[in-house]
């Protein structure tokens, strides 16, 4: 007997629609229209724009171009390349910028098109061609937890794909193409991605971008999950997971709708050791069906740089506005610093554990949908994550999970209302924002490590921190300045006295740079939130004031922080962006192309006369005792009964400050810090702009940059790289034995033209970490302008005259810490350089000619520490004082 067929419906898995209070509705993909250009429209937008600096007979910079079509046909590609990365023209404006950009995208269309002098369609859109486009009713219901939320239990688990696993197990690169990746992740639809394992999540404190909408994705490998380590409040991420972030941007579409556009797709693939992570972004066509690979250069032709792209956002009226793509050197600048070192920001135990609005820092205006609040709980049962004590109410399981308020609670809360809930919603801010590189391992301590104090992750600085009258590292400004006669004016000022509200109200000038770094757009937010952070401190003058009176104060500074900031702070109409590129052109050219006409000649014939011994090179690796190992609980500290060898700290001067009025040590003989002469040249004086690891990535540079185009040279690949196992310095050997020292001496004593003012030379010179002392007049420093061997020749100017590192209360240079190197400064201000008593008593010539040979000297320690030390990467970095867990045997 025939058995009767039985229909069977095809599985679907329950995906409610999700409960989020961040909707992003998208636009439905509409084409730009055809646009046509014809060459001499093209040539008189590229005079225009680029003539006046680069149109022959002007070469600036060395590059000089033809308007006409051979002269684009040789050079288009380069001026292409430049405009769209948003270099050229230097420190554009806005509008500046978007034609730059629109320029960039006909000089490409151009050339593709053949280079001829008729007409050409304009485009610099991906292909459309197998792009996917987003189902209506996803995108009509999309949130930042996408457009629902998918259901998983016993009978039907999270789903998986193991093909798309082992293909990313196997990576070295990114795929070309968005939808190379994981399977189905072109649809944005929700239901489908989970049955591969892929699920949204938001933090709770998000990062600004501009305004922009986000929508994040994570994909564990299958049979692995993200590991709740509770000891140490972290989670661990396995091998090969993926995380998507994907940017939106408003439009006005022709109807006058607000809706929401892609723009790019950023993805990190984890890796271990976290510096193999493999990260880059895909930006989307104009239509929104192809998302392919950022892939434009740097100028050692790595991927990816920095990117400006033009999009529509006022449909009806063609208004565009401009988007910028941050390059890879900032990703890496950020992700260096995740919480875990595993190079994923937002995904942390205490960004997943969602608060509601006014709760733990977040913003009591925010709407925060149901799911949002859940997704803890959402994510475990999903068994993305694991290590989370199995709780039976979602409340409890939050619980076990670091909070904000109980981070505070571990510091010192301030006693007041308004105060708490200033610090909280400053510090939830920072978490997002600022955290990721200041803290211990970020970037801004990494290349600038007197600021290591100032640590903004959850458990870092705020909590319990009166910034009250502190100074920067720099010693020239206050973090807060709490004893302005009229607050609200000040917050007015163009430089407000409190330096943690101007980097975040102004944008970046001579002495600070904007905040948060990397990151496009104004935050009226931030301004805010410090604002009403500075107005709940406790002053000075409140200190008189009763407790009713002290609340009114409080609440008075409070409201002419709102009136301030709601008058003074607008978002942008449009973004502007410096680019960043500090790499060298691959094969490497030394930045001044003149440099072997001038080394040896006029002013700087003393570079060829001075002789480099092996003397140098054994002096610049001395080791000498300066001062004392800022302690650690992690340190531990060799036993020893007396000073080193050859040191009497009790009849000679040189060594006072090793010991107390008494005779006795100022800490035990083991704490000695020694440094060398290489490592204090190189720290103390370059490392200012180029960084402690010479790459030239500072925030010195990024202002620089930022305010006249000066571009800080990356020495480690550049000059003291290789190309092709060929070592660049082969370059500089026909200037006689050791030429890279001598061009070193001649770009760091007047060889760039670069200069700086009184105001950027006062911001970043740092004090109290390089144990150095040199002129305190910021005259000389402006005379110095970028050749910083002015700061050597300084500090044996000091020498000279017997003041080098007094033991006064202030030193010269006010540099406090700068008491203990007398004798390694004797030596090198010295070397073949004797010092008579015509010298001590000021007598010229032999003055100048005396300081001449001794700024010299001081270029050729630093010049061997870069070649023999540093150019060996992280592991050639000479510790400072105040990182003793790096200490080695002096």
């Amino acid at each position: 007997m025939t058995g009767i067929p039985v229909y069977v419906p095809p599985y679907s898995r329950p995906c409610r629609p999700a409960r989020s209070g961040e909707r992003i509705p998208l636009r439905q993909a509409a084409t730009r229209p055809t646009v046509t250009e014809r060459f001499d429209g093209l040539r008189a937008r590229a005079e225009a724009q680029c003539g006046s600096c680069h149109l022959a007979p002007h070469a600036q910079g060395g590059f000089q171009f033809t308007a006409d079509l051979e002269g684009l046909k040789r050079d288009g590609a380069r001026m292409a390349l430049k405009a769209a990365q948003g270099e050229m023209p230097p420190r554009a404006s806005s509008q500046q910028l978007k034609e730059a950009v629109e320029l960039s995208c006909a000089l490409r269309a151009w050339l593709a098109r053949g280079a001829s002098e008729g007409t050409f369609p304009v485009s610099c859109d991906a292909s459309s061609e197998g792009g996917v486009a987003v189902a209506r009713d996803v995108g009509e219901g999309m949130t930042d937890l996408g457009h629902c939320v998918p259901e998983v239990y016993p009978g039907a688990p999270l789903g998986s794909d193991a093909l798309k696993d082992t293909f990313f197990a196997g990576l070295t690169k990114l795929p070309r193409l968005l939808s190379e990746t994981d399977t189905d992740v072109m649809t944005f639809d929700a239901a489908k991605l989970v049955e591969h394992g892929t699920v949204a999540f938001a933090p709770t404190y998000p990062l600004f971008s501009d305004n922009a909408k986000k929508l994040r994705w994570v994909h564990v490998p299958a049979g692995q999950s993200i590991r709740y380590d509770a000891e140490t409040g972290t989670f661990h991420i396995p091998p090969n997971t993926r995380f998507y972030k994907t940017f939106f941007k408003a439009v006005s579409d022709r109807n006058g709708q607000r809706r929401y556009r892609k723009v790019e797709t950023r993805l990190i693939v984890v890796r271990e050791p976290w510096n193999q992570s493999l990260f880059g972004t895909y930006l989307w066509n104009e239509d929104e069906t192809v998302a392919e690979l950022h892939d434009l250069r740097y100028r050692n032709d790595e991927p990816f740089s920095d990117r400006v792209l033009v999009y529509t956002a006022y449909e009806l009226g063609g208004a565009t506005r401009n988007y910028a793509v941050p390059g890879a050197h900032r990703c890496i600048q950020c992700h260096t610093g995740a919480e875990a070192q595993n190079f994923i920001l937002g995904f942390t135990p205490l960004q997943l554990n969602r608060r509601a609005p006014g709760e733990a820092g977040v913003d009591a205006k925010t709407v925060i949908g149901e799911d949002e609040l859940s997704q803890l709980d959402r994510l475990v049962r999903y068994g993305v994550i694991t290590g989370v004590p199995a709780y039976q109410t979602a409340h409890a399981l939050e619980e076990s999970l670091p909070r904000l308020e109980h981070l505070a609670q571990a510091q010192a809360l301030p006693a007041s209302e308004e105060a708490r809930k200033a610090v909280l919603e400053l510090q939830g801010y920072f978490v997002g924002n600022c955290a990721q590189c200041h803290n211990p391992r970020g970037f801004a301590v990494a290349s600038n490590p007197a600021i290591a104090s100032l640590d903004f992750s959850a458990g870092g600085t705020l909590f319990g921190w009166n910034p009250c009258g502190v100074k920067e590292s720099n010693g020239q400004r206050v973090y807060a300045d709490c004893a302005v006669a009229d607050f609200q004016q000040d917050l007015l000022l163009r430089s407000p006295s409190s330096t943690l509200y101007q980097r975040v109200a102004r944008d970046t000038d001579a002495r600070v740079i904007h905040m948060p770094t990397n990151v496009p757009g104004k935050d009226c937010r931030a301004s805010l939130l410090v604002a009403r952070y500075l107005a709940t401190l406790e002053w000075p003058a409140d200190k008189a004031l009763d407790p009713e009176q002290k609340r009114a104060a409080v609440q008075a500074r409070l409201r002419q922080a709102d009136t301030v900031v709601a008058g003074s702070c607008s978002d942008p109409a449009d973004v502007q962006w410096v680019t960043e590129d500090f790499t060298d052109k691959v094969p490497y050219t030394p930045r001044n192309p003149s440099w072997r006409e001038a080394i040896g000649q006029g002013p700087f014939e003393f570079l060829t006369r001075y002789a480099i011994t092996d003397r140098h090179e054994q002096l610049a690796r001395k080791p000498f005792p300066t001062n004392w190992w800022l302690p650690k609980r992690a340190c531990r500290f060799p036993t020893r009964n007396s000073p080193p060898a050859g040191h009497d700290p009790w009849n000679d001067p040189r060594d006072a400050w090793m010991v107390n009025a008494l005779g006795n040590p100022r800490a035990p003989w083991g704490e000695l810090y020694h440094s060398t002469p290489g490592a204090t040249a190189f720290q103390g004086i370059c490392a200012n702009c180029h960084g402690r690891t010479g790459d030239g990535q500072t925030g010195a540079a990024k202002v620089l940059v930022a305010l006249n185009g000066g571009r800080v040279a990356n020495l480690v690949s550049g000059m003291f790289g290789a190309t092709n196992g060929t070592s660049h310095l082969t370059l500089f050997d026909s200037l006689n034995p050791h030429g890279g020292a001598r061009y070193l001496a001649f770009m760091a004593s007047g060889g760039t033209p670069i200069q700086f003012t009184p105001e950027f030379m006062s911001a970043w010179i740092k004090y109290g970490e390089v144990d150095i002392d040199f002129s305190p007049r910021t005259s000389d420093w402006t005379r110095w302008g970028a050749n910083m061997l002015g700061a050597g020749r300084g500090a044996c100017d000091l020498i000279r005259t017997g003041n080098f590192g007094t033991a006064s209360a202030e030193p010269p240079s006010g540099n406090r810490n700068a008491v203990g190197a007398v004798r390694m400064w004797e030596e090198v201000c010295t070397l073949d350089n004797p010092l008579t008593e015509a010298i001590r008593a000021g007598q010229e010539p032999v003055l100048s000619e005396w300081l001449q040979h001794a700024q010299f000297n001081v270029g050729a320690m630093a010049y061997f520490y870069l070649r023999d030390e540093l150019s060996r990467g992280a592991e050639g970095i000479y510790p400072l004082r105040t990182e003793c867990e790096r200490r080695g045997a002096p």
